[in-house]
């Protein structure tokens, strides 16, 4: 399981007729808690649930935010909150790779 507390999904077809059907009350962009990737989460009334794949299988994963926002407008969703704890963007994570950035440098003295 991909979010702790989160235990269904919501197929993109499924999610976009809850939302014309206004029972959608909110959602949120997620770095999921094992590190698979970005989460769309949507809350209908208190329940969390994932965006999932096509086939509703589970929680669809996303590399990239601007992926994801486009997921969610595709679903009629153009409001929602981001958490960004956890994410490392693609540029910081080649960076690391080639041994550039503050995070590879460390306290370096004169």
């Amino acid at each position: 399981m991909a979010m702790k507390g989160i235990k269904s999904a919501v197929s993109p077809m499924t999610l976009r007729e809850l939302v014309d059907a206004g029972v959608v009350t909110g959602a949120e962009i997620r770095f999921d808690d094992d590190g698979q990737g970005l989460v769309g989460v949507v809350l209908i009334g208190d329940d969390e649930i994932f965006l999932s794949t096509a086939r509703g299988n589970g929680p669809r994963y996303f590399t990239s935010i601007d992926g994801l926002v486009s997921a969610m407008l595709d679903c009629g969703i153009s409001k929602f909150k981001l958490d960004a704890r956890g994410f490392v963007s693609r540029g910081k994570q080649a960076s690391a790779r080639r041994g550039f950035g503050r995070s590879t440098r460390g306290n370096q003295s004169k």
